[in-house]
């Protein structure tokens, strides 16, 4: 086969120009073309059929013309808590963005943005979102060709995708915060239609931006610490957010009056009592600044032998995953990096308790790490707490999840001692004593951290509204205690088993045809998580129903954490 134009002797190069340069885009489309027949050749060779990727697509298109539609209902019914009283009777056209709705989504956008930006810095520890391969990076970007020539048109694709899967959430939350979705007994706010939901898809589409700038930032090494940075200012803009939501309508109230002043106009009022156009506007710029980051400047700066060292340890974590192994996760991310090096063990606690002195010498080592998950579980707590039923509203169970989540995934890196332990061959074959001792111990410095997290959430949560929830608080209070007794324990449980049971492999039939193992055996993985959030849902429906209900409830999370506990003492010790 020809070689690609613009090599050779007939290239248009001067003599002393040096070696040719062949353009990406021509030596692109030759090497595909290689490829498809090198791939057409293999297929009549094995008798395959040469169409499979059609066959491919074509399930992918059908699951998603099914699915898709039954996604986007749930998820509007999950919005639909987020409205409710900006809309109703002599609502005007300008309440569409001076409302509950529109302080509720809101709220929900700089949640979800911050865990999102969180995600995406994190994401290039293993080889994303920005990806490349080994054999790319080779003999592609080691200086044959630009990388903006090469990566330009995966960015665009990470880029459409991800405002295509933010625009599809964001306009399912919008049409049920604005009452145009959500079931039957919903009522549409008055004044607001398709367009409102279509401005807000485009607000989603346009946000959803920032944080994938981020992630793309965070693999090149100039520019790694700033991403980093901006990262935790949008996590730490999520964790207020329900405190905005809060002092909302207080500021609203008060900006109404100073715009109701004929002498106040201009774009500043404006912009304050139909913020809307405002928001789309910034996010619009946001946006562009952000595309035009990742596509012409950060390709240049990203580190891609990194990158494709971290893409070839998620593949093969991937394949560990097929298997039924879930041990890699740990190091998914790349190795802990730890300071602190020349810290050693406290002597007085370590004769008294070793293992907690262990703990406590790993969390001094991750100073940063730990002193994050602190405050990522602070906010967690806070927004459980304000979003349990009260006499001023009904709250949100979308809010208590979301909390309790928070909550769960800050305790990860809290029972690092206790997954280190459940890894060795023996757990708990170094030092005296049984299973559960050790699990014991293993808990102590987690159930403080806990406290600590719990304790300071409640504490935040006094100004913003604690003292007009039922019963003086004491619902606040059972809610919070037992939402960290859950997490803490469902954290004990999934960290002490790293295999898949082999019999969750064995066919599952349903009634409709067809094979559930794979569901079983993916819902294993996420059993945590399936855990903290049924049990946070089953706290959120206790408050709201009394103090009778809430207090069964209780005593249900807290014998199923004591289940928890037992299993896994159970687990290791028959290890």
């Amino acid at each position: 086969m020809s070689a690609p134009a613009g090599t050779g002797t007939g290239s248009a190069d001067p003599d002393d120009a040096g070696p040719a340069r062949v353009l990406y885009t021509p030596w692109r489309r030759w090497l595909g073309r290689l490829r498809r027949r090198s791939a057409l050749a293999r297929a009549a060779a094995s008798g395959a059929d040469p169409g499979d990727r059609v066959y491919l697509v074509y399930g992918v298109v059908l699951l998603a013309l099914v699915y898709g539609p039954m996604l986007w209902a749930a998820l509007s019914v999950v919005g639909v808590p987020l409205g409710g009283a900006g809309g109703g009777e002599g609502a005007v056209a300008a309440e569409r963005w001076s409302s509950s709705s529109f302080d509720g989504l809101v709220v929900v956008g700089l949640c979800v943005g911050g865990v999102l930006a969180l995600l995406a810095v994190n994401a290039a520890r293993a080889g994303g979102p920005l990806w490349t391969s080994p054999s790319e990076a080779t003999f592609v970007l080691a200086g044959q060709f630009p990388p903006v020539a090469v990566l330009w048109r995966r960015v665009v694709l990470l880029a459409v995708g991800a405002a295509v899967v933010a625009a599809f959430g964001g306009s399912a939350l919008a049409a049920g915060a604005l009452g145009l979705a959500g079931g039957a007994g919903v009522v549409p706010a008055d004044g607001v239609g398709p367009a409102d939901v279509a401005g807000w898809a485009l607000l989603a589409g346009f946000a959803v931006q920032v944080p994938l700038m981020l992630g793309v930032a965070a693999q090149a090494p100039r520019w790694r610490t700033a991403a980093r940075r901006a990262a935790g200012v949008l996590l730490g803009l999520g964790v207020l957010a329900p405190v905005l939501e809060v002092v909302a309508p207080q500021v609203r109230t008060a900006v109404g009056q100073v715009c109701a002043d004929p002498a106040a106009t201009g774009v500043a009022c404006s912009l304050a009592t139909v913020p809307g156009p405002g928001l789309l506007g910034v996010a619009g710029v946001a946006a562009l600044l952000a595309v035009w980051l990742t596509v012409r400047v950060l390709p240049t700066e990203m580190d891609v032998d990194a990158t494709a060292a971290a893409q070839r340890n998620t593949v093969a974590t991937s394949q560990a995953l097929i298997g039924g192994e879930a041990g890699g996760l740990t190091d998914l991310l790349g190795p802990v990096r730890l300071h602190g090096r020349r810290r050693t063990l406290w002597p007085p606690l370590l004769y008294r308790a070793p293992v907690v002195a262990r703990d406590l010498l790993g969390l001094r080592r991750r100073a940063w790490t730990v002193l994050g998950s602190l405050v990522a579980g602070t906010g967690g707590t806070l927004l459980v707490l304000v979003s349990i039923p009260s006499p001023e509203g009904p709250g949100s169970a979308f809010g208590v999840v979301l909390g309790a989540a928070v909550l769960y995934a800050a305790t990860s890196s809290w029972a690092s001692g206790l997954r280190d332990m459940a890894s060795q061959a023996r757990p708990g074959g170094l030092l005296p004593g049984g299973v559960g001792r050790l699990v014991a111990a293993h808990l102590v410095v987690p159930t403080a951290l806990g406290v600590v997290a719990v304790g300071a959430g409640l504490a935040l949560a006094v100004p913003v509204g604690l003292a007009g929830l039922p019963d003086d608080g004491a619902t606040a209070v059972v809610v919070a205690v037992t939402t960290g007794v859950l997490v803490l324990a469902v954290r004990c449980w999934v960290a002490g088993a790293t295999t898949v049971p082999t019999e969750l492999f064995t066919p599952v039939s349903v009634p409709g045809g067809g094979d559930a193992s794979t569901l079983i055996v993916a819902a294993w993985f996420v059993r945590g998580w399936l855990m903290v959030v049924a049990l946070a849902w089953s706290a959120y429906r206790g408050a709201g129903a009394g103090t009778g209900a809430l207090l069964a409830v209780a005593v249900v999370i807290v014998l199923s954490a004591a289940w928890f506990v037992r299993s896994t003492v159970r687990r290791l010790a028959r290890t």
